[in-house]
């Protein structure tokens, strides 16, 4: 063995072992390189260029801002994302004197009392830091050129670019998983429990927590640490300089602060956001009763039903209530639609009648209550008609068994058995007080079904939603055999004239600090897989590494544009370049990856690679791996799915692609990052009008839809 490898193997008792700290030292930063990074940071304002233009919402902006005024007002609000972002943007919001007050009605609208520069900026400054992290993340292991040419492809990313210019969440979730790459390589570089290696870890976990506080999509980076710090202490399990207890203790020091520091700071942050929200808000429909119980502002219901009671029903897993309006199929019976829908709205609320009598205020002095099996029926306030049952097929579901739920006929239809379902008791919530029987039908208590009594079919709703024609809610329909989770229902609200404040009210004690986040969160998962309305923007997997899709941000609106003013767009778009080459690398990698994998897989043969190969494979597989964890798990999400939920999969494929190319033959690779950054840098600058909304003209703008799928739209610029 030559010195360098002796001094990081060790001979063993059947074979050489490593000494992991000695055998991945990170390099040390010189002059060069903070000259390097000012000249870096300096054209990486590119980011903030113009950062005021337009002084219009732009895309998502819309939704920030909204959730800022929650904020301000203290009125809860359900988003899919975590709270540090928003909290962020409030704080800014508040130093910039923001009016809360505002409408935020549609994207194109003009700003009016609103810092938006300064929240801007924000975004802009953390796409300015991604820019110096992927330099220093390379420069760990390799000289200045590669380090320069992979933090030049990032800052010359135009996608990256577009995220980093407005009120968004992205920049803010990258900088974090780029903090996060470049803290946990220098961990695995540093000598256990030294100096430099608790500020390394403590460091990794602080940067996760930030990551998954920004958007849960941030757990992806937290599970590839996680993946890799096992790797790690298994490789650290075979160097027989360090004793079993000190690899126990090296462990838990890992476990405490890349998972329970993150965690701690993620479950602070919903703590802080729970205090700030103290009020019921117009979202609350979204939620459980028992989480909407710990707003001020909440009213419980009376828990006893009467018939004559009107009720909101909603479905026990999906947590939206059974509506009706006054819209009918196209197809079928024709009759008014029934569907659910997520939102407090007067066209959920039902009566609960009698068979052969129908309520009026001179009934109101009855108070017979709903018991189980009993037959009811279900009379819609809105629109004065009945829930029924039909024997024809519903509109989307083309079973058999399957029947369609509409309302029809008027109150004076009595009698008909068509309009009769059997209340079946099935079970309690988990508040519900245990020592009564199941019995009577109670409010937020009682979860039951609802039995058609003339075509023997049970009430159901699913994920399934009704085309454009049902404004996208949820069917329901009715099914002979249906699966138990899908037929559940309960009453929300419940009121009668004869039930008063002296009646028993729904209670649900003292809910805890981890019920509220554990209901929260089921109600964020619900409200993002909601996202399945048909949208023209939206970019499935397998055509986002391609730059199939784009996404419209912004477009200049007649109303606001004054004749001295030349009109404009935001498109966002990525690299061509950077994104198909960086694809096509990573698959390259793969392979490459497998072939080194099996040749390892040999017990009785050790290889001694050189350095430079050993770090192209570690590298690689950090890269690699991270790019699957990030863009892998969108194959299986049902939601619309928007070219930026793959921006943290396209940073680990630059990072690789930056490694692959330094990996080639010394003649070659200075060659190849030349042409491909020239090439980066020119489809960058080609597309700087749909960046930064500058002037453009139709002739220029239809020569640069490169593919037939981009939809800008060039006739902005005939004005």
């Amino acid at each position: 063995m030559s010195s360098k490898v002796e001094d990081e193997y060790r001979t063993g008792p059947f074979r050489p072992y490593g000494v992991q700290s000695r055998i991945r030292k990170a390099n040390e930063l010189s002059k060069k390189d903070f000259g390097i990074l000012l000249f870096l940071t300096s054209i990486s304002f590119l980011r903030i260029y113009k950062i005021y233009q337009p002084a219009n919402i732009v895309f998502d902006e819309i939704h920030i801002l909204r959730y800022v005024q929650h904020y301000f007002k203290g009125t809860f609000s359900v988003d899919v994302h975590p709270p540090l972002g928003k909290l962020i943007y409030f704080i800014l919001a508040k130093l910039g004197h923001f009016d809360p007050d505002a409408d935020f009605e549609f994207i194109g609208q003009p700003y009016s009392n609103v810092p938006y520069t300064l929240m801007r900026l924000f975004s802009g400054v953390c796409g300015i830091l991604t820019v110096n992290l992927a330099y220093f993340t390379v420069r760990l292991d390799y000289d200045y050129l590669v380090s320069l040419f992979a933090a030049a492809l990032v800052l010359f990313e135009n996608s990256l670019t577009t995220q980093s210019k407005f009120i968004l969440l992205d920049s803010a979730l990258i900088l974090g998983q780029a903090l996060t790459i470049y803290y946990f390589s220098l961990l695995c570089r540093a000598e256990p429990e030294r100096q430099w290696w608790w500020v390394y870890v403590i460091a990794t976990g602080l940067s996760l927590g930030w990551t998954i506080s920004i958007k849960l999509t941030g757990f992806y980076t937290l599970l590839w640490v996680g993946i890799f710090t096992l790797l790690d202490s298994y490789q650290l399990l075979g160097d027989l300089t360090i004793s079993t207890f000190k690899w126990f203790r090296i462990l838990f020091y890992k476990f405490f602060t890349l998972l329970i520091l993150p965690l701690t700071i993620y479950l602070s942050l919903w703590k802080v956001h729970f205090d700030l929200l103290p009020f019921e808000g117009p979202n609350s429909g979204l939620i459980s009763p028992r989480l909407r119980s710990t707003f001020q502002g909440y009213s419980a219901s009376p828990l006893e039903v009467l018939y004559g009671s009107t009720v909101t029903i909603k479905h026990n897993s999906l947590e939206k209530y059974l509506h009706s309006h006054d819209k009918i199929y196209p197809r079928g019976t024709q009759l008014q639609q029934v569907s659910l829908y997520g939102h407090e709205d007067p066209n959920n609320e039902w009566v609960v009648e009698l068979p052969r009598k129908f309520y009026e205020h001179k009934h109101f002095n009855q108070t017979r209550a709903v018991k189980d099996g009993e037959y009811i029926r279900l009379y819609h306030k809105a629109t004065g008609r009945y829930l029924h049952v039909s024997d024809v097929r519903p509109p989307i579901s083309e079973h058999d068994y399957s029947k369609e739920m509409n309302c029809n006929a008027t109150r004076g239809l009595l009698g008909n058995t068509e309009y009769e379902f059997k209340l079946r008791i099935l079970n309690k919530k988990p508040h519900a007080v245990n020592n009564l029987p199941m019995i009577k039908l109670r409010a937020t208590e009682t979860v039951f079904m609802l039995v058609s009594r003339d075509q023997k079919c049970n009430l159901i709703s699913h994920h399934d939603k009704l085309p454009s024609w049902g404004d996208y809610q949820n069917e329901v329909l009715c099914v002979s055999e249906s699966t138990i989770p899908n037929s559940l229902w309960y009453i929300e609200t419940n009121s009668h004239p004869r039930l008063d404040d002296k009646s028993p009210h729904a209670d649900f004690g003292h809910v805890s600090f981890w019920t509220k986040v554990w209901d929260l969160h089921q109600a964020m998962f619900r409200v993002n897989s909601d996202f399945t309305a048909p949208h023209k923007s939206s970019s499935r997997p397998e055509s986002w590494p391609f730059l199939l899709k784009g996404v419209a941000y912004f477009q200049s609106l007649p109303q606001y544009t004054s004749l001295t003013e030349h009109t404009s767009q935001i498109y966002y778009l990525g690299n061509v370049v950077t994104y198909i080459l960086s694809f096509i690398v990573i698959l390259i990698t793969m392979i490459k990856l497998a072939f080194h994998g099996l040749r390892n897989l040999n017990p009785y043969v050790f290889y001694l690679d050189p350095e430079e190969k050993r770090m192209f494979y570690t590298n690689t597989l950090q890269y690699v791996a991270g790019w699957i964890l990030h863009y892998w798990p969108y194959f299986f999400m049902r939601r619309n799915l928007y070219a930026h939920h793959y921006l943290p999969a396209l940073y680990f494929a630059i990072l690789n692609l930056g490694e692959y190319l330094n990996y080639q033959n010394r003649y070659v690779r200075v060659p190849l990052m030349v042409a491909v950054l020239a090439t980066a840098v020119y489809c960058f600058v080609e597309f700087t009008p749909l960046i930064y909304g500058s002037e453009w003209t139709v002739a220029k703008c239809v020569a640069h839809k490169w593919f037939s799928s981009w939809n800008m739209d060039c006739m902005t610029y005939g004005g």
